[in-house]
This record gives structure tokens, sequence and C-alpha cells, in this order.
């Protein structure tokens, strides 16, 4: 390690602030998030299109704070030489990862998208094992490695590659953790995990990335949503290769007409950060359609939405917003149904979901996408659409 900086202190507080809002729930994550030091990833970031440099070996004040507040950083779009976007993810939700992949001292992991190197680091000062990390840019994977080296941080392995092949020649793994938003997992991964090994993956689902346990059982995959979030997208087949490609934010409709809105059909109550989402992964299991989109010259309404061609439905606490035509509101009549259905079944939450993984993408390409999904309750799955 480089610098001589009193880092501790703020990373100690960044790990109370994270226990604090339910992201750390262990004395081994919260050990990890304090032990690594999270500046010595970062190179350059990004503010409002901006490239700001910074030396890590030798920190600024700046720097300090913004390394380790609760938020994600941008080091690379595809303006630059990375070729694409890059980032350090918000610690909140590495912190939630790693209590959801559960690493042990031994385990040997997978991590596809290097990124800076940060969670990897994190990965193998948690399990004293190698570590494995795959990144498609070949700027990024240098970076990388620099940074763990800068951080000393020991037993993790970068390689530059297209993370859909995984890395074969470090198996079997007991866990393979994919730190950008994808379609679907690779059929490779499952040939490279070890039979009692996870896959950890932000999947596609509603316009959104949520966390999606992966297991398999009689060599069958199953997965289950563990938490909430959203990713930037991997490059390459692990998301281009979808046949459809999956609904991702960025649509924009027509303003909702205040004269349509059906006021009180969702429930008013609905924390924006919890009992939302349950909604939303509700609305993604059985409705095709649901996103993320917004309308076009307001940000009123962005947020879940269930679209159909030019037809779209707003879901926000309190009410549906309907877009205007008629077509809108047999669309609003099918999520209103929706809406009362997760009400009265108890507003299950998004961890509540299960699905299976069926063959999806292209030939050359192919993948194993979310599909069938259903209720840990319910033995009746939702209908099928990915």
């Amino acid at each position: 390690m480089t610098t001589t900086v009193d880092w501790a202190p703020k990373a100690h507080a960044l790990a109370a602030d994270l226990r604090t809002k339910g992201a750390i729930r262990s004395d081994t994550v919260a050990h990890a998030i304090e032990a690594v030091p999270r500046h010595l990833f970062i190179k350059g970031h990004y503010a409002a299109g901006h490239h700001t440099p910074v030396d890590p070996a030798e920190p600024t004040d700046e720097l300090l704070d913004l390394a380790y507040a609760d938020r994600g950083i941008m080091t690379h779009t595809p303006a630059d030489d990375a070729g694409g976007f890059s980032s350090t993810s918000q610690p909140s939700i590495v912190a939630k990862m790693l209590e959801a992949a559960r690493p042990r001292p031994g385990m040997r992991v997978l991590e596809v998208g290097a990124g800076t190197g940060w969670n990897a680091a994190l990965i193998a000062h948690i399990t004293g094992a190698e570590t494995h990390t795959v990144e498609a840019s070949p700027l990024v994977a240098e970076e990388a490695r620099e940074a763990l080296a800068r951080a000393g941080a020991q037993g993790v392995t970068v390689h530059t590659g297209d993370g859909y092949l995984g890395y074969p020649n470090g198996g079997p793994y007991d866990l393979i953790m994919v730190t950008c938003g994808i379609a679907g997992i690779s059929p490779a991964w499952l040939d490279q995990l070890s039979p009692t090994g996870a896959i950890l993956a932000p999947i596609a689902h509603g316009g959104l990335h949520p966390l999606t346990r992966i297991t398999t059982t009689e060599g069958s995959p199953t997965g289950q949503l563990v938490t909430s979030a959203d990713f930037m997208t991997a490059t390459g087949p692990l998301y281009s290769g979808a046949t459809p490609p999956p609904a991702t934010r960025g649509q924009h409709f027509p303003t909702p007409d205040p004269a349509a809105a059906r006021t009180g059909a969702v429930p008013a109550d609905l924390d924006p950060r919890g009992s939302y989402v349950d909604l939303w992964m509700h609305l993604a299991a059985r409705q095709a359609g649901t996103t993320c989109a917004g309308a076009t010259d307001t940000s009123d309404y962005t947020g879940c939405a269930v679209v159909d061609g030019a037809a779209a439905v707003f879901v926000q606490p309190g009410g549906l917003h309907l877009t205007p035509g008629p077509e809108t509101e047999l669309l609003a009549d099918q999520v209103q149904q929706h809406v009362s259905e997760w009400d009265h079944n108890g507003r299950p939450e998004l961890t509540a979901w299960r699905c299976s993984l069926v063959p999806a993408g292209d030939i050359e390409h192919p993948l194993l996408a979310p599909a069938y999904w259903r209720l840990a309750t319910s033995s009746s799955p939702a209908p099928e659409h990915m």
C-alpha cells in the first residue's frame, strides 16, 4: 500500500452507515469494507460529463470524501479509451451483493466484470482464496491490476476477455458473481460451477436488474430474487445476445392525461425503496411489458410503467397514470387487477419470487434467461415471459 493517509476512520464510518441502512448485516462484510481502501481503486471519475483525474496514492480530502460516501463512481465512459461505461459500484449495493453471496474462507470465486477491482479485493479479503475476475476492456483490466497491486490485495487474478466465457481454468467455482446487468446467464458458467455452488447476477427483469441467486437442483437451474438493484449493462452477448432484447430504461411516452388518472388504484403508503419495488417485481412477473420508463418533457412519472406498443400506464404510490388513448384504458384494467392481487395477497416481497431459467438468446451465444415466475408459496407459475 503506497499511501500513509489515515483513511481508516472514513472506511469505518462508511461501514457504520451501511449497517444503519441494512446493507451490511454481518461482521464479515463490515470488516472487509473497513479493511480494503476504496480510494486506491479510483484513478479518475466523471461528474456532469467532466472527467477529473486523481492520484490514488496521494489522495486529497475531496477524493477521500468521494470514495467513502455511499455512492457509485463513474470511472469510464464510451468517450474515452475504455470503450464503454465502467464504474465502482455504490457501496450499499456491493455490501448487499456480498451478504447475498455469503462468501466464506476457502471459497473459489469467479467475478464477471472487474471494474476498478475493488469488489474482487473485498471477495479475496473474505475468502483468503484464489479469486478470478474477467474484464472485457483491456484498459479497465489493466487499471484493475494496478489498483489491486497498489492496495496490496492478495490472490486476485484479472483476466482480459469476454465474461460470457467465464474462466474455466480456475474452476470449479463455489461462487460466480456478476457485477454488470445481463439478460441471462451463460451456459458456460454452469459448467464451471461446483455442484453446490451458486451464481449471483443482476438479471434484467421489469426494466431493472434485480439480484438473482441461481442454484442447480438435479441439473436444472432455478433462480430467486434476493434484492432490488440496477446496474450498467454488460457488453457483448450477455446482454445484446438476448432475443428479444430485455426492456430497459430510456423509453419515453406522452405525458399522462391528469383527467384519466386512477387515484386510489395503487396503495398510497408504499416505501419507494421497499414495498414499491416489491409491487414492481410482482407486476414484472405477472405482466409482460413492465419496465422503467418516463414521460416526455417531465420527470414526474419516471419509474415503474407497464407498456404495450404506444400505450403506457405509470404505476406510482397512490394511483395509475395513463397516456392518452383508448387502448391505455384496457391496459390499465389489467394493471389494476394485478395491483389488487398483490395487495390482497399480503404484499409479497420480491424475495418471495422464484423462476426457472430457460434457453434464450441467439444460436451462437445462447443464454439461460428467467421464465415461469412463481411465488415461493405458490405452485402455479405466472404467465411466461422474460
